[in-house]
């Protein structure tokens, strides 16, 4: 089975570091341009595929400089640097000849120690108990019918204690969690503006960085479970707001972590 997740992220390698997609019409925003989580897992894809490449996706940080449209988009990848377990990155996206994104990612190969420690999962409401979100919405992007999603705290388009929130999260069609998901699943959080007000408010995110803590076993035992976002937010204030996410297994391991800016009318 071909899962859309897979599909929509399939690179054609052009060879010499060069890769080309079309831009997916399915992980695009309501703006028409491309859903920013679609963006960084074609880069990380990119490294991934890379033939240089050695250990997993552990890190990265990803600028938006202008939206994704629709068309070919080309990436290149440069490995910036290597030793003997670590090898630097960097990605640049680009559409007509002019740069789009560009992205610093790290591949890492880790051994366990003897220290395991990790903050406790918070509390949180069951999926079942849980508020489902629409699949068919006239205000949701075209791209959150792939996810299956439950608010467990925070209500959008409401005037909330704070811009905290809990949402149980896995793809719709079934597809297991693994690296380059991640870092789609890590921007599927509604901006922090809607949790403050019952206006909505459009923004768009500026740069965002993704951390794996999981190894190959914790991803393969989160598989295609739900699996709990907490996402936080320090401030929405002077046209910007920020996020800060949290994704957890059912199991209770930390799987990744995420922070953004962007910036909001």
């Amino acid at each position: 089975m071909t899962f859309i997740f897979d599909r929509e992220t399939a690179l054609i390698a052009q060879g010499d570091g060069q890769f080309t997609i079309e831009a997916s019409d399915i992980y695009r925003n309501p703006t028409g341009m491309a859903f920013g989580g679609w963006v960084a897992a074609i880069a990380a894809r990119a490294v991934e595929d890379h033939p240089e490449r050695r250990g997993p996706l552990v890190s990265q940080q990803i600028i938006y400089m202008t939206g994704v449209g629709s068309g070919e988009v080309q990436l290149s990848v440069k490995l910036l640097r290597a030793g003997s377990s670590t090898q630097f990155w960097r990605v640049e996206l680009s559409q007509n000849g002019a740069l789009t994104n560009a992205a610093d990612i790290v591949t890492s190969t880790r051994r366990p120690t003897d220290i395991d420690y990790q903050i406790v999962i918070p509390t949180a409401k069951s999926p079942e108990e849980s508020i489902l979100v629409p699949s068919v919405n006239p205000m949701a992007p075209a791209w959150a019918v792939h996810y299956d999603q439950r608010i467990a705290k925070g209500i959008p388009f409401a005037v909330n204690e704070s811009p905290d929130a809990m949402v149980w999260i896995k793809e719709t069609d079934g597809r297991p969690v693994d690296r380059v998901s991640l870092f789609s699943i890590l921007d599927t959080p509604m901006p922090r503006t809607f949790f403050v007000t019952e206006q909505f408010r459009p923004g768009s995110t500026v740069s965002m960085a993704t951390y794996i803590y999981a190894s190959d076993d914790d991803l393969a035992a989160a598989g295609n479970d739900f699996m709990l976002l907490q996402v936080t937010g320090a401030t929405v204030r002077n046209s910007a707001t920020d996020g800060r996410v949290e994704i957890w297994s059912q199991s209770g391991t930390l799987l990744a972590t995420s922070s953004q800016i962007g910036f909001f009318r």
